[in-house]
């Protein structure tokens, strides 16, 4: 774990210096809640109620609140926080002067994003021996509601309050999170000299969020502009791809924003827009709130029956967070230095960074998070419009076929929070399962082998699954079993099924087999309904279906998207006939 030279390995002593923050840090939360629960035992003032103007017995600095607001604040080497007037509780600009705050008065360490810049976030000791959490208007008077009240403050300002009110707060968090010189440091230290040369001006990018139904309601707008003022930091305002009857409520927050309606099309609406540009695409979702890299080569953790040494060489890496611009750059130029060439490349699917330590810094065969990819314009693959979830997965499966191999970066996370958000795909979800049931059958069906169910996942089972590309056109567990022990080597299920080819028939000495034909009859008919899809090559391959037998059509060659010539699947053909164009028939009728 003690970086040698110019490993990359975990350094022992930042991990060591990190685990003693760690503890000093729940030392302060355990002192406080034993000096409030004291002070609570003694009786507090010994009145339920006490004024502002009611200085704490034994002084401020030995009161819960300050004990509190040390738990609130990075403290400096002496343990002290920070000067009340630079504390992110203080008023950005005007309020009252806290150097005039009554004795029982203390200026918090975090704030409220809805804060108006004039108002300061404020703590007190309460009658009891508690503490009081409420805000200090311009006037010096101490608010102890934000609404609901005559006295609140948002009935004192005659307005609800929003995330516009707190855009400067914000700006200053997202400053400290991603440093003015973070970038540079990170692609000086984290690309080669050969991938230096193949890094990208931000003008070689578009940048797209997908979004719908976030823009009304509190959280949503707080994630959207966490997201866009990542970006407006790097000077960039991306384009938000959103749903029709929420692009005014989008438009309000300030943002480039266009319908790009449901969720796969509007994925596909930003290719297809970055592909007009001949620009670089780049998709990301509307709730990251931080891009981090971890600098760490692959760990020994062989043997390792829990997490405790990832974790600990986790605290020893060093961690680069940076812009989502930054991260972009990185993961393209890793791409186009790469001898693979992929054409998709993304970030690890969780933020469990001690999960990959021990695995390879880039997978080639490996799930794309849709959350933040890039991906080339010269690339045809596009998502499957009749999927409304798990969709990335089938992408993904699209370009390892088409390209050969992705470029998962397994030490690049996000921090993310769309599995309980409001809106977005979260609300496509159902609680019984039965959408995510339905799109994991369509995975299944298009890519025979690679997806099963992940039993580990929380959750309602079968709605999760786990990909493996490696089963790509070999046996099942199943088609194994069936053959005698030690003799399948020989077997000819386990040979017909690695051809990916099911119905056997002994003909002579020899084995014919027929390609598989999932739950259609290969001597089944197909008729062209003329339903019109909106791509038009699928409308002509569909036409050359036209009263043909399965077993016919399957390997037939057809023009896929700019004229590229492609083998029609058993994933094609359920995905023609799922979206009504084309129907089997038994018997030729």
């Amino acid at each position: 774990m003690v970086m040698k030279g110019k490993t990359r390995g975990a350094d022992a002593s930042m991990a060591k210096a990190a685990l003693a923050k760690r503890k000093v840090k729940n030392d302060m939360k355990g002192k406080a809640a034993q000096r409030e629960a004291e002070t609570r035992k003694k009786g507090g003032y010994g009145k339920a109620v006490v004024s502002i103007w009611d200085a704490p017995k034994g002084g401020i600095e030995n009161s819960p609140a300050y004990r509190k607001l040390l738990t609130r604040c990075e403290l400096d080497k002496n343990g002290k926080p920070p000067p009340p007037e630079k504390r992110d509780g203080a008023p950005l600009k005007g309020g009252f002067p806290v150097n005039k705050y009554p004795p029982n008065v203390i200026v918090d360490g975090q704030r409220a994003f809805w804060l108006p810049d004039e108002y300061a976030q404020v703590m007190k000791n309460t009658g009891p021996g508690g503490v009081y959490h409420g805000w200090m208007n311009p006037k010096g008077t101490f608010i102890y509601h934000r609404h609901g009240y005559p006295q609140a403050l948002e009935s004192e300002l005659g307005r609800k309050c929003s995330v516009m009110e707190g855009l400067n707060a914000l700006k200053r968090t997202l400053r400290r999170t991603v440093m003015p010189d973070a970038d540079k440091v990170f692609h000086r230290d984290c690309l080669s000299a050969a991938e230096k040369k193949c890094i990208a001006p931000a003008s070689e990018f578009h940048f797209g969020v997908v979004s719908a139904r976030r823009a009304n309601n509190e959280s949503g707008q707080f994630d959207i502009m966490v997201v866009e003022y990542h970006f407006k930091q790097v000077g960039i305002q991306p384009t938000w791809y959103v749903d029709a009857d929420s692009l005014a409520d989008y438009k309000k927050l300030g943002l480039n924003a266009k319908v790009g309606g449901k969720l796969t099309p509007a994925r596909n609406m930003i290719l297809d827009d970055a592909k007009a540009k001949k620009k670089v695409a780049v998709e990301v979702s509307d709730d990251i709130g931080k891009w981090v890299y971890y600098d760490c080569e692959k760990l020994d953790l062989r043997g390792e029956v829990d997490f405790k040494k990832a974790n600990n060489a986790l605290l020893g890496t060093k961690q680069h967070s940076v812009s989502p611009l930054a991260a972009a750059q990185w993961i393209l130029a890793k791409m186009r230095a790469s001898p693979d060439k992929p054409k998709l490349g993304g970030v690890y699917p969780t933020s469990n960074a001690s999960m990959v330590l021990g695995s390879q810094e880039f997978g080639k065969h490996h799930f794309i998070l849709g959350d933040f990819f890039v991906a080339e314009p010269s690339s045809a693959c596009r998502f499957d419009l009749n999927m409304t979830l798990k969709e990335d997965y089938d992408y993904t499966c699209s370009h390892i076929k088409e390209h050969g191999s992705v470029m998962r970066c397994q030490r690049m996370f996000l921090q993310v929070k769309h599995a309980t958000n409001e809106g977005g795909a979260v609300a496509a979800r159902d609680s019984a399962g039965e959408k995510e049931k339905a799109n994991i059958q369509i995975l299944q069906t298009k890519w025979p082998g690679v997806f099963r169910a992940n039993g580990k996942r929380k959750g309602v089972a079968g709605t999760e699954v786990v990909m493996n590309w490696n089963g790509y056109g070999k046996p099942t567990e199943k088609s194994q079993s069936a053959c005698p022990k030690n003799s399948q080597a020989a077997c000819p299920i386990t040979k017909v099924h690695k051809l990916g080819l099911k119905k056997v028939q002994k003909v002579g000495a020899k084995i014919v087999a027929k390609r598989v034909t999932g739950k259609y009859s290969p001597d089944a008919v197909l008729h062209y309904t003329q339903k019109a899809a909106l791509s038009e090559y699928i409308n002509a391959r569909c036409k050359k279906l036209h009263l043909k037998k399965v077993a016919v059509v399957i390997g037939m060659k057809y023009k896929g998207t700019e004229g590229v010539e492609r083998s029609y699947t058993e994933g094609d053909l359920a995905y023609d006939v799922q979206a009504g164009r084309v129907e089997v028939k038994k018997g030729g009728k």
